[in-house]
């Protein structure tokens, strides 16, 4: 959802600044479950490590759009593709690591 939402932005669509605030439903999971629960796991430090790098990825290409350049925009969403496999890879290695 977050590439998604990251592309329609970037495509002309509106920037749901509720779902990229702090107060987002992804950094309020972090907040109020996996750091709570898990801070002390290394797959949990480095699942939020990578969500902040998307985080910051997604403002940088959101301002690279804003201030017209919307070809560079698009090409750095190479980097959101990337980070958001790492993401995913993380989060399937926390969670095989939770359930055995």
């Amino acid at each position: 959802m977050f590439k998604s939402k990251v592309r329609s932005v970037l495509y002309g669509g509106n920037l749901d600044t509720d779902f990229f605030s702090p107060n987002g439903p992804i950094n309020n999971w972090f907040n109020a479950v996996g750091l709570s629960k898990y801070q002390n796991l290394p797959e949990m430090r480095d699942l939020q490590r990578t969500q902040e790098a998307l985080n910051n990825e997604a403002k940088s290409l959101f301002n690279l759009y804003q201030s017209g350049k919307i070809d560079e925009s698009h090409r750095g969403l190479f980097n959101i593709d990337n980070l958001s496999t790492k993401f995913s890879d993380l989060l399937a290695a926390l969670e095989h690591k939770l359930t055995v």
